[in-house]
């Protein structure tokens, strides 16, 4: 199977990396693509610089050259659930953008012109990730997922976008640009996020202390998927 894998930033997805096997490295623009194998599995791991642009990008570098079976996105998310905890495992339903509004033209606030109210996670690769999860012995939640290009730290922030989107668990600055991307291109993608903050005051100091634990738990649910993955 060909797995794209997609992350913001270098710590994310370093330990992914290290267990690519006969790895070999290409230069696309300013992108540097890691491809190799994991498990039978043909891997290619990019990482995209962080926002909705940059992560677009990349996704359509993956899929364009290397025609990938699935896209993987890893990152680190804010908590908006506050039942939530540093290193809890996300993977969302689904995504929507709390920073797009289009509604004085009769969109739903979030939904970009002539695309869905949100974009959902394809129902068979989801329910192999919620099943595998039953092996992973931290703690796993599923539900709706929003991204912006604002790294959230304040509580005005926070009300905004509970105001718009009351069930949103967690917030992210990457996941639905990636998740669109793939919805027209018609590829199937899974995103798995792992909080490193509470998206408050805090969040700075918190998201800086916390992306070494964040970054292990990705790996240890992505390694979990590329042993038992199988065709969608």
């Amino acid at each position: 199977m060909k797995i794209g894998i997609i992350g913001a930033l270098k710590k994310e997805i370093q330990l992914i990396q290290n267990i690519i096997q006969k790895r070999r490295e290409q230069n696309i623009g300013n992108y540097k693509i890691f491809i190799g194998y994991y498990k039978k599995n043909n891997i290619f791991l990019i990482k995209s610089g962080i926002g909705k642009v940059s992560s677009s990008i990349a996704t359509t570098v993956l899929i364009n050259l290397y025609k990938p079976d699935i896209i993987i996105n890893v990152g680190s998310a804010g908590a908006l659930d506050t039942s939530l905890k540093i290193g809890d495992v996300i993977v969302p339903k689904a995504l929507c953008y709390y920073d797009v509004n289009l509604s004085n033209f009769g969109y739903s606030f979030g939904q970009i012109p002539y695309f869905p109210k949100k974009f959902l996670i394809n129902k068979k690769l989801f329910n192999f990730i919620n099943n595998l999860s039953k092996n992973f012995k931290f703690t796993f939640l599923t539900g709706l997922l929003v991204t912006g290009d604002t790294f959230i730290r304040e509580r005005n922030m926070i009300n905004n976008i509970q105001y718009h989107f009351s069930s949103a668990i967690a917030v992210d600055m990457e996941a639905t640009a990636i998740a669109q991307t793939c919805y027209q291109f018609n590829i199937p993608a899974i995103i798995i996020k792992s909080i490193s903050d509470s998206a408050d005051q805090n969040a700075t100091i918190k998201f800086k202390k916390n992306i070494f634990v964040v970054s292990l738990q990705l790996f240890n649910f992505v390694q979990l998927i590329l042993k038992n993955i199988i065709k969608i």
